[in-house]
């Protein structure tokens, strides 16, 4: 056989000979780039280290219940783990929640500060978790900057991501509980981690940050939050979705967040809101990870949330009460940073600049930042910044709040 085909290659004309072989390479390409793109578009499930003990053991919240080091990718200087920690749920029941810390490798003689990052929104299914990824750090501004500067960084996974079930997406109540206890659990590593503490958060986890703040007295007496800074924050979630119902990226959050909330709110029916027609639809961009980003490609056409809603979510219950109380409105006992960038076209920044005023009017600390020509993502935008700003605050420096000034914050 082989000597058969080795004559009849002989027998081809130069011309036929080239097209076979390009013909080869063409279909060797393809399959290469075929794979590489399933391999992008596919969130892989979380290992076995993601699965939490049945029962949980009895502890307080924020105990460690597994954790193991992550050599890998690095950041310079810095020694990290992956945790399972306890946390609490909605109706205050024990969870297991999942996160990262990274913390300087050298020894410190005195409790290190600890900065809580809170990402922003990567999906609401267990294999859009970021902890699990090669990179597990990808997620978190300027990292390598916070561990030279010599502070203790934890960053969540939340509920539900990493964990089985449904992350309980731009769920203020939970998400604050999965912050604070991080903490708690950082302080339990041998990396000398103090009890002074700073919330940082992007977009979700922007609005998660400030749940976490003004939760911080009564759920984790013991801590001593020092700041909270949010860029590009979901502060107002009934202005987002007003701003966002003719819009196709409006449509991939919104969706994430009405799937999550029909998750957790028994009354919260998707029969009753969304078209039957684009139900199919609307669930595959609700469960697609923003972590991946090419798994959009194989969607189709992302709807905007007017295609696929059939009411009005602002006066319908019972998501008009949902989104009402998953608003953080409650009053921030230390200075608040906010950085936004002006091109923003996801939240738009005057949703910020109304709840900067709305906060100075009531008698807060908060500084505003306008970041010109800068989008959502503005986390590297406004990371040594925002470092640098937290730096001041533990170290008792004045904040230069934009109430004080009467101006609109800086640029």
């Amino acid at each position: 056989m082989v000597r058969y085909m080795a004559a009849r290659w002989r027998g081809l004309r130069p011309w036929a000979r080239w097209l076979v072989v390009s013909c080869v390479v063409v279909i060797i390409v393809v399959g290469v780039v075929y794979f590489r793109f399933q391999r992008a578009a596919t969130a892989l499930p979380p290992p076995v280290f993601y699965v939490p003990p049945n029962p949980l053991p009895v502890r307080v919240p924020g105990t460690i219940i597994r954790k193991e080091p992550l050599p890998d990718n690095l950041p310079a200087g810095a020694v990290a783990w992956r945790i399972m920690y306890l946390s609490t749920g909605m109706s205050g029941e024990p969870i297991a929640v999942t996160g990262v810390v990274v913390a300087p490798k050298d020894a410190s003689p005195v409790p290190r500060p600890v900065i809580a990052w809170a990402h922003g929104t990567i999906g609401v299914l267990p294999e859009c978790a970021v902890s699990h990824t090669q990179d597990p750090y990808k997620q978190t501004p300027v990292v390598e900057l916070m561990v030279r500067e010599g502070f203790v960084v934890v960053a969540t996974d939340y509920l539900g991501l990493g964990t089985p079930g449904v992350h309980p997406y731009l769920v203020g109540k939970v998400s604050a509980s999965a912050i604070l206890d991080s903490v708690r659990a950082a302080r339990q590593l041998e990396v000398n981690a103090g009890d002074r503490f700073v919330v940082w958060g992007a977009s979700q986890g922007g609005q998660a940050a400030l749940w976490a703040a003004q939760s911080a007295a009564e759920y984790a007496p013991e801590l001593k939050l020092v700041a909270v800074a949010a860029s590009a924050p979901a502060l107002n979630l009934a202005g987002i979705i007003q701003a966002k119902t003719d819009d196709p990226g409006g449509g991939v959050f919104i969706s994430e967040a009405l799937y999550a909330w029909s998750q957790v709110y028994p009354d919260a029916s998707l029969d009753r809101i969304i078209k039957p027609e684009q139900r199919a639809q609307f669930e595959r961009m609700a469960t697609t990870c923003v972590s991946t980003p090419a798994a959009f490609l194989r969607l189709g056409p992302l709807l905007k949330p007017s295609e696929y809603l059939s009411v009005d979510l602002l006066t319908t219950e019972p998501w008009r009460t949902i989104i009402d109380q998953n608003t953080p409105r409650g009053r921030l006992p230390v200075p608040l940073l906010i950085t936004h960038g002006t091109a923003d076209t996801l939240i738009p920044i005057e949703l910020s600049e109304a709840e900067v005023a709305r906060r100075c009017a009531a008698g807060e600390n908060v500084q505003l930042v306008r970041l010109p020509g800068v989008g959502h993502d503005a986390r590297n935008e406004s990371g040594v910044l925002t470092v640098g700003w937290i730096e001041d605050r533990f170290a008792g420096r004045h904040s230069g709040s934009t109430c004080e000034s009467g101006s609109g914050g800086g640029e």
